[in-house]
C-alpha cells in the first residue's frame, strides 16, 4: 500500500469516486451519507490543504484531507473514508496494527512542516473511548504526546447540531475551539 496526494491520485479519478460513493448503498456509511453529495461540489475548497489517498495496487483503501482551522492549527484525517474491504469492525484495547488512517496520518504529518496544533476528532460521545485508544496508538507511532480534550469541541457549523460537537485528541497546543462539557452535551442531545 502507498499514500498518494491528489495530484498523484488524480482529480478526475477522485471526483468519479465521489459520484460512485454517492450512489452506493450506504448500509455501513449512514454517518457519512451526506458527505459525498457535499464533497462533489466542494472537495477543492481552500480550507482543505491537501487530499491523501491510500491505494492498494489499483484499489482505493481510504482517503482523507487536512483542514486548517486557523494559522498553524490543523485537523488531521478530516473527511476520512475507509472503503469497506479495508475496515476493521473491532478496535482492540492494545493495538499496534498500522491501520489505513495511521498510514494516511503519517503522510499528512510529513506534509505539514510546522504547526502549533494538530488534532483528530470523532463525532458522537460513544466513540470517545475509541478516540482515546487511537491517541495511545498515535503516541506509539509518532513519539508525540497526544491529549484528549476534556470537553466536546465545536469542529464544524452549525453549533446546534450534535455531530458538530466532537471529542478531540491533539498534539501541541490545545485547539482554540468552542467547548461544551460532556454533561452539557448529554443534557442537550441524549434522549
Amino acid at each position: 500500500m502507498k499514500v498518494q496526494t491528489l495530484k498523484e491520485f488524480g482529480e478526475k479519478r477522485f471526483i468519479q469516486e465521489l459520484f460512485k460513493l454517492r450512489k452506493a448503498n450506504h448500509l455501513y456509511d449512514r454517518r457519512n451519507q451526506d458527505w459525498f453529495e457535499n464533497l462533489i461540489v466542494n472537495w477543492d475548497d481552500a480550507k482543505f490543504k491537501e487530499w491523501f489517498f491510500l491505494v492498494d495496487g489499483d484499489a482505493i483503501a481510504a482517503f482523507a484531507t487536512i483542514q486548517e482551522y486557523y494559522p498553524n492549527c490543523y485537523r488531521m484525517l478530516t473527511r476520512s473514508y475507509i472503503y469497506r474491504y479495508y475496515r476493521r469492525f473491532t478496535n482492540p484495547k492494545e493495538d499496534k496494527f498500522f491501520s489505513p488512517t495511521m498510514r494516511l496520518l503519517a503522510r499528512q504529518m510529513d506534509y505539514i512542516k510546522g504547526y502549533d496544533t494538530l488534532f483528530v476528532s470523532m463525532q458522537d460521545l460513544s466513540r470517545r473511548p475509541a478516540l482515546e485508544r487511537y491517541g495511545k496508538k498515535l503516541e506509539y507511532r509518532t513519539d508525540l504526546e497526544w491529549n484528549m480534550a476534556p470537553d466536546m469541541m465545536l469542529t464544524a457549523l452549525p453549533p446546534y447540531k450534535s455531530e458538530c460537537w466532537q471529542s478531540v485528541i491533539y498534539t501541541g497546543k490545545k485547539p482554540k475551539l468552542s467547548e461544551m462539557t460532556i454533561d452539557e452535551w448529554k443534557e442537550r442531545y441524549v434522549r
